[in-house]
């Protein structure tokens, strides 16, 4: 009998939990990125974050997923493909290449929602740490750099 509870309350947790997560990948579908979130995100040495619906409100964000890779050659490779394929359409606020290659960009993606904002920013240190965000919200790009220059937590 608890195991029937158990599989019972695991379903209906799954059934409430699944569309958020549903939108959120279709959020991001038509961006190459994505593939950077679905390859690497499980992987060792690299941390995913995606913020919950609360924090999110508290920031004006629908979404927000950021991957952290340590010292991958390969994924540094695959995600300068993806940002480059994702470029198209997207509004450059900042870009800065070294040696042929990306290693900081700030992209306004294009909406997919009139109200809704999408941002891709990117970054590889000089030892050799990838860090990847995607932001889908209300704010604006100036709200953006204000609230990732003023906050800690995020």
């Amino acid at each position: 009998m608890k195991h029937i509870r158990y599989a019972l309350l695991l379903l209906l947790t799954l059934c409430f939990l699944l569309p958020e997560e549903l939108y959120a990948t279709e959020t991001q579908k038509d961006l190459k990125i994505q593939d950077v979130f679905i390859r690497y995100g499980k992987r060792k040495n690299v941390t995913m974050v995606e913020l919950s619906k609360e924090m999110l409100e508290t920031y004006g964000m629908t979404l927000y997923k950021s991957i952290t890779i340590k010292n991958d050659p390969e994924a540094l490779r695959f995600t300068r493909q993806c940002l480059k394929a994702d470029q198209n359409g997207a509004r450059i606020i900042k870009e800065i290449t070294d040696d042929g290659g990306i290693v900081s960009a700030y992209y306004q993606m294009p909406g997919k929602e009139k109200d809704i904002n999408r941002f891709v920013l990117f970054k590889v240190n000089t030892r050799q740490v990838i860090t990847l965000v995607y932001i889908e919200g209300e704010l604006d790009s100036d709200d953006l750099i204000t609230l990732l220059f003023t906050r800690k937590d995020l």
